[in-house]
């Protein structure tokens, strides 16, 4: 970092490779550091902490563990790497039960941009702490997450219970309907989540799918919150099983990410979002055909509680501002994903899947249920998602930056991924 600095180089910083749009995680004109050969992970009974380097990626970690019989909050897609996935917030399996993945990092290892490195956690440098979780490459470079562990419901057997479940397209309001009930009642099983998915991949024999993915981190074989769904007859297939976290998370892998709405849980926007998923596809096909473009869309619903939140402030707090919302409601979080090959046929879908996005935005803020928030680790470029948390979460984070990066070289020399809002510093201070 000394270096650097010294040279006024810009950077870019790479853990696990979790960013999804260009230069999330990299530098076109500089020095990337690279992170990746950072990548171990060990487990300390006597702490009940899990010690993770940035570079590891999910599927390596939960191997490392399962031996010990515990797990820890991380991502359900075994490519995602570590370190973005934790700065950014994490969702994962156990949000309900345990609070955002960032909330359960005890100790963050960081270096900062003088060079020094220093432990931030509850006791120590609590401040810069609580400003990780959910502040990005803003304030540092974490070179180690020290994590809670969670046991495995049998320690001996370290398996989880989830899977999809593939039904006809026709049954898509009445499942909404059971998520909107799920969601209402996720504090009643907060080891239970589900997603619902329409995808679209013209290289299949069924090109569009709907499908619900579901887990339970205690390997509760079909649960109760899960009766709405499984009342709906006729479904296609079902490949849920119990299995290791490992396993389970090597089969949801996604790609490049197009943007990310949230709003209050209401059937009506996810109904909308599902009419203007099929008129998408038709567009894109007409500008990008799947043939030369290797056009894939994928639309997601899940749920966005008041028991993760509560979690995420029992355990000190973060900075992610969703407890704004929360409060009042639950809701849900929509992610659109869009992948092409090549790098003309992303010009042409870009501004398609922005109004696509935009166009539910309006339509949940015409029925007042749009959440002004989004979601870091799903945002695309022009999603200014630290900007959304709000202005005492953003403060918080600017607090921070003063104290530890006084020189705002992670403002000015670092280029990868996403910053502090502008309009929180002066033009003299940039």
């Amino acid at each position: 970092m000394k270096l650097l600095v010294e040279h006024h180089c810009h950077f870019g910083i790479r853990a696990g490779g979790h960013g999804g749009f260009p230069l999330s995680n990299s530098v076109q004109d500089g020095v990337t550091i690279d992170l990746g050969h950072m990548n171990t992970t060990t487990w300390n009974p006597e702490t009940g902490l899990a010690s993770i380097q940035p570079g590891s990626q999910w599927q390596h970690v939960y191997e490392s563990l399962a031996p010990h019989g515990v797990v820890v909050a991380g991502a359900r897609i075994d490519s995602v790497g570590v370190g973005g996935f934790l700065t950014g917030g994490g969702l994962s399996f156990h949000k309900e039960s345990h609070g955002q993945a960032c909330d359960n990092v005890a100790n963050f290892e960081i270096v900062l941009a003088s060079g020094e490195i220093v432990n931030a956690n509850a006791s120590s440098h609590r401040d810069l702490w609580q400003a990780l979780k959910g502040s990005s490459g803003n304030l540092g470079i974490v070179t180690r997450f020290d994590m809670y562990g969670i046991e495995y419901a049998n320690p001996t057997k370290p398996v989880v219970w989830g899977g999809a479940v593939v039904y006809p397209e026709s049954l898509g309001n009445r499942l909404i309907d059971a998520m909107v009930d799920f969601t209402d009642n996720i504090h009643k099983d907060e080891n239970s989540s589900v997603i619902l998915a329409w995808t679209y991949n013209p290289e299949e024999e069924d090109a569009t799918l709907f499908q619900a993915i579901f887990a339970n981190t205690e390997a509760k074989v079909k649960p109760a919150a899960f009766d709405g769904f499984y009342a709906a007859e006729g479904m296609l297939s079902d490949d849920t099983r119990v299995a290791s976290m490992a396993h389970l998370v090597k089969e949801m892998g996604i790609t490049q990410v197009a943007g990310n709405h949230a709003f209050q849980n209401d059937a009506r926007p996810m109904r909308y979002a599902v009419k203007r998923f099929y008129e998408l596809k038709k567009e894109l096909e007409e500008v990008a055909p799947s043939p030369r473009s290797g056009l894939n869309i994928a639309l997601y619903f899940q749920s966005l509680s008041k028991s993760m939140t509560d979690k995420g402030i029992q355990k000190g707090g973060n900075v992610i501002g969703l407890e704004r919302f929360t409060e009042k409601s639950n809701g849900i979080l929509m992610l659109v994903l869009v992948t092409v090959k090549d790098a003309e046929s992303e010009k042409l879908i870009v501004p398609r899947v922005e109004k696509f996005t935009d166009d539910v935005d309006l339509y949940a803020a015409s029925l007042k249920l749009k959440w002004a928030w989004r979601y870091l680790n799903y945002a695309c470029a022009v999603q200014d998602a630290i900007a959304s948390y709000g202005t005492k979460s953003v403060s918080m984070i600017r607090a921070a930056a003063d104290k530890y990066d006084a020189s705002r070289v992670f403002q000015s020399l670092r280029v990868s991924g996403f910053k502090i809002p502008k309009d929180h510093y002066s033009k003299t201070e940039l």
